[in-house]
């Protein structure tokens, strides 16, 4: 073996490996990213070797074709949305075993007419046979890929119809299919049995009928389970590619795309307690009669729905009581987008003090982790998840569980209805709960086509509408409740030390300017001083965006100039100041400017805010000023945050002194 040789055979086994480490690391959410970047280049590395050890590196067509392919993926990978992921990796998953067909067949036909040996391993007799046979196999296995896979992809698009097709004879039919393709795998081999553009021609046939075949008799609903499988297809086609071209690197990572398929297939099945030969046969999604609408209809419908106000009240109410909330998402969630108002109602939650858990069931979406990445999207954290498993004893301990577009896998006649499409589907048993919220576009059937008997029982509420609307209301209106009744109670702190405060300092800052608030600081001032409060205001040299920027907002509604003090001045009489009030201003008074060393206001003279017995902070939220660096004033015991626009939360204070 030449040096050559050894470095490809070298960085071939270094590829793989680093092809095994990616899935690995793909099973786990947290590593996930990183498992995928390593997959992509491996491959990436894989084929650039490829093409450097068979010396057709620098060959133009091919390299044309390579960047205008790049080119053509990525504007794909930007338009394609998140609903259409699973028929996207269908769609990849067949193009694959096509690729695997091609370098199948192009071997045969370069190999039988002695065109080329570039990629064979010899032509010798001995071996002819061997390149012959897994040179069908490659075309034969992936036919019936890429064809199974367009079908896969017809269903998932609601291109076709969701019920299996089962036609007259249609085991018979699919057995002699499946024959027929390896006999003429074996007449290939046979020299002179047949012209080899017939038997090409018949291998092919053969095999597209039979991956359509095979694939019809599959209901929508059990598509994940297809898809894993004709993706552990794709890696034995090009596994077989790559025995007929005798590359040990292409062997190896088809073989590991066929187990991992494989097992992923076995996961699945056993996630929805199905014998996968059942599922082949057809057997486990006759849909019911008038069975589930497609997609496409179910999306248009959503026009005719409006939120019923009343449940949307009385869902906010129990939410505002709860103590620990179990979210399910399905895939409605998918179908309107709502990953992004289910974050935003989590949010709500626990800013309520609400203990917030999520769960996937295995086969919820479209293909197998479809909401996981939905919920990875919008940034919800992977310690919320919970296994399913763990669930069921206990799922009476939520006081409320919100199941959003999920239907099959949380009806419970699959547990009790032998008779039916989806009995002993594994199910999450939410009717346990203390309430449930069901956010679904309808209360019609889900894919199986199984009425859900959920939606008349008296613990349920229907929110019924576009998942991203009713979750999106819902989180809205249970944010403005809770920081109506946070900011209420805060108000009535504030009012009340501002009525028993003797020495008030007031800072304004910009943000005093961005509401157009200095007419009601001099509201505030004025009221105090009725009261008998020594008031004064503590300017900063750079408050605002210019020099005296904040005199000139005082002076404009008359505040008398001896009440406006330097900061050199004023800042010995924080200490004795009974309640400091801060409008609009951060950076300023941050403290972390005296002892955060390296941060860009290190350094810099500020207002002492934080030596006042008390301050009261009308902010509109608590994230850093302009320095970008976190005040801690906001998490201080001698602290009341009044968070919101200064106009709004001043005319509330000032109304209650």
């Amino acid at each position: 073996m030449d040096a050559l040789s050894i470095i490809f055979y070298v960085i071939s086994g270094i590829v793989v490996l680093g092809t095994l480490v990616g899935i690995a690391m793909m099973s786990k959410v947290k590593t996930a990213v990183m498992g995928n970047k390593i997959g992509a280049i491996s491959i990436l590395v894989a084929i650039i070797l490829t093409l450097w050890y068979n010396n057709i590196l620098t060959v133009v067509p091919l390299i044309v074709v390579m960047v205008v392919s790049l080119v053509l993926s990525l504007w794909w990978s930007t338009k394609i949305k998140m609903i259409a992921m699973p028929q996207t990796v269908a769609l990849l998953n067949g193009i694959g075993g096509a690729a695997s067909a091609i370098v199948g067949a192009v071997l045969l036909w370069e190999h039988h007419y002695a065109l080329a040996t570039l990629y064979c391993w010899g032509s010798t007799s001995e071996n002819r046979i061997f390149i012959d046979i897994t040179s069908g196999l490659a075309i034969t296995i992936g036919m019936i890929t890429f064809f199974g896979s367009m079908i896969a992809v017809g269903k998932l698009s609601g291109k076709l119809g969701q019920k299996p097709v089962v036609l007259p004879l249609h085991q018979l039919i699919a057995t002699l299919l499946l024959v027929l393709s390896f006999v003429m795998v074996g007449i290939i081999a046979a020299v002179g049995l047949m012209e080899l553009w017939l038997a090409l021609l018949l291998i092919s046939i053969f095999s597209a009928v039979f991956g359509i075949v095979f694939s019809i008799r599959i209901g929508g609903a059990d598509m994940p389970i297809m898809i894993s499988l004709l993706n552990s297809m794709t890696g034995v086609a090009l596994a077989a590619a790559g025995m007929a071209v005798g590359d040990p690197m292409l062997i190896a990572v088809g073989g590991i795309v066929g187990a991992a398929g494989l097992i992923l297939t076995q996961i699945m099945c056993k996630g929805m307690n199905r014998s996968l030969f059942e599922i082949i046969m057809g057997k486990t999604t006759v849909a019911a009669s008038g069975g589930a609408v497609g997609t496409t209809d179910r999306v248009n419908s959503s026009s005719a729905l409006n939120i019923d106000e009343a449940s949307l009240t009385s869902c906010v109410a129990r939410l505002k009581d709860a103590k620990k909330v179990l979210i399910i998402p399905g895939y409605g969630v998918a179908l309107s987008s709502a990953q992004n108002a289910l974050k935003s109602l989590s949010d709500a939650l626990e800013e309520n003090g609400v203990n917030v858990d999520f769960t996937i069931h295995p086969v919820a979406g479209r293909t197998a982790g479809h909401m996981n990445v939905l919920l990875a999207d919008a940034d919800i954290p992977y310690e919320k998840l919970r296994e399913t498993r763990e669930l069921d004893s206990v799922i009476e301990q939520y006081d409320v569980v919100i199941a959003v577009g999920a239907n099959d896998i949380i009806n419970p006649v699959a547990l009790t209805e032998k008779e039916s499409a989806i009995y002993g589907l594994p199910i999450l048993d939410i009717e346990k709960a203390k309430h449930i919220i069901l956010c679904n576009l309808d209360t019609r059937p889900g894919r199986a086509g199984v009425d859900n008997p959920l939606y008349t029982r008296d613990n349920v509420t229907l929110l019924l509408g576009d998942a991203s609307e009713t979750v999106g209301r819902l989180a809205d209106k249970l944010s403005a409740g809770l920081k109506s009744n946070n900011i209420s109670a805060e108000v009535d702190n504030a009012s009340k030390l501002l009525s028993e405060a003797k020495k008030v300092i007031i800072i304004p800052g910009y943000g005093m300017a961005l509401a157009n608030a200095q007419g009601l600081v001099r509201e505030l001032s004025d009221k105090l001083e009725k009261k008998g409060a020594n008031v004064d205001f503590a300017i900063h040299p750079v408050a605002g965006r210019m020099p005296g920027h904040m005199n000139v907002l005082l002076a404009e509604v008359d505040i008398s100039y001896d009440k406006l003090r330097e900061m050199n001045d004023i800042n010995p009489e924080f200490v004795n100041c009974d309640v400091c009030v801060v409008v609009g201003a951060n950076d300023v008074i941050n403290p972390a400017a005296r002892d955060a060393v390296g941060t860009p206001i290190y350094g810099m003279p500020i207002l002492s805010a934080d030596e006042a017995k008390h301050a009261i902070i009308c902010n509109y939220d608590t994230k850093p000023g302009y320095a970008g660096v976190d005040n801690p004033l906001y998490t201080s015991d001698t602290v009341t945050l009044l968070l919101g626009d200064a106009a709004k939360t001043l005319k509330e204070l000032i109304g209650r002194i």
